[in-house]
């Protein structure tokens, strides 16, 4: 029994980099009425639209999700509380925070924070990941012991930053790969890659243009012709009138 408690330990360890992880919790960053940064697009606002669509290819994945958006906290210290309450409620093998970056006006790019060493594998791919889908620099995972979304869970976590919202070509990306960038993170997440959807077949109107052969007033000699057709490998029809 000890052996196979080792065992599942060591495995749940080496998941933590982002392999075969298939129940999380997450949640928007800042509340409803604790607002967060705001440029050409808003954090909080855009933290309530990636946290589903992140969801909704998670669960195409196999993966079991649960999400929040913080709707009554007033302060920033209930703020953490409430979301982190609401983490430590669910069972999870991974908590994660959506969030949205301010500050470099000129350069931007995504990032990821963690706050144990275990994690920073995992929020490396993370950040590498949405960087690619995004096409803009990969600022990489950065160790934070001072927030409290990361210090307060009772499970590994990792906070998306996943651009700068006054940083203009992070959000005119993000806009255009928005769907792009939310798969980005569901596989990172889950080690698992979502199935292309497969494009319809366009097709273009085709006018038929008929050729009759022959009329008969003895049915016998159509169907005849018709059986000689065939042989030779055209569709044939016999129509009476």
């Amino acid at each position: 029994m000890k052996l196979n408690k080792l065992l599942y330990k060591i495995v749940r360890i080496k998941n933590r980099g982002g392999v075969n992880m298939d129940e999380f919790v997450i949640s928007s960053g800042h509340a409803k009425m604790v607002r967060g940064a705001s440029g050409y697009i808003d954090e909080v606002d855009e933290a309530r639209k990636v946290v589903p669509k992140v969801a909704e290819y998670l669960k195409e994945l196999d993966c079991k999700v649960h999400t929040f958006n913080d709707d009554a906290s007033k302060t920033q210290r209930d703020n953490i509380n409430t979301i982190v309450k609401y983490h430590d409620s669910k069972s999870r093998d991974l908590d994660v925070s959506v969030h949205f970056n301010a500050g470099t006006k000129e350069i931007g790019g995504t990032e990821v924070l963690y706050c144990t060493d275990g994690n920073k594998a995992l929020a490396t791919k993370v950040s590498k990941a949405i960087s690619e889908a995004l096409g803009i620099k990969d600022r990489g995972a950065k160790k934070r012991t001072d927030l409290g979304f990361l210090k307060g869970t009772a499970k590994p976590a990792i906070l998306i930053e996943v651009c700068f919202v006054d940083t203009k070509s992070n959000t005119e990306a993000y806009k255009k790969n928005f769907d792009e960038c939310c798969k980005a993170i569901a596989e990172t997440l889950s080690g698992k890659k979502l199935k292309e959807a497969v494009k319809p077949v366009e097709t273009k109107n085709v006018v038929l243009h008929k050729v009759q052969v022959g009329a008969f007033s003895d049915e016998k000699n159509a169907v005849k012709l018709a059986e000689e057709l065939k042989k030779k490998g055209y569709l044939t029809s016999i129509v009476k009138g």
